[in-house]
């Protein structure tokens, strides 16, 4: 009985943690540039906007992305973290901030972007002319 007992159990956690669904739900790449110039090795921070914290903290930012040759930082938007866990015909809508920040963390340039389930967007970031990063 004891053993039916522990496998019930296993098979509960096991079903459970497979309840939670890690999915690519949107993509924003974030283009960096400079005088119409696109900034390579540029670290491009992720804020999920929840309606607390300022936009030029970067402590309230959760994750990075560095820009490729092309000037692009890539961001795949995830469930659960950054949507609610889509089903056949939801869509979710949420708004993000995408950020640049100098070597005193202090904010270069942002932009804010909405995003629903099923995006593929591409916004951009004009750092000023004399700005060094």
């Amino acid at each position: 009985m004891n053993k039916i007992k522990i496998l019930f159990a296993a098979f509960v956690a096991v079903m459970m943690s497979s309840c939670v669904q890690f999915k690519t739900e949107a993509t924003v790449d974030v283009e960096v540039v400079k005088n119409n110039q696109p900034q390579s090795g540029i670290v491009v921070w992720k804020m999920h906007y929840k309606g607390v914290g300022g936009v030029q903290y970067k402590e309230n930012y959760t994750a990075s992305a560095t820009t490729n040759g092309a000037g692009v930082a890539h961001f795949d938007l995830k469930s659960p973290d950054d949507f609610a866990p889509s089903s056949v015909g939801a869509q979710d809508e949420e708004i993000f901030y995408f950020a640049v920040f100098d070597k005193e963390e202090s904010l270069l340039g942002y932009t804010t972007v909405t995003v629903k389930t099923g995006d593929k967007l591409t916004v951009k970031i004009s750092l000023d002319e004399n700005t060094d990063e």
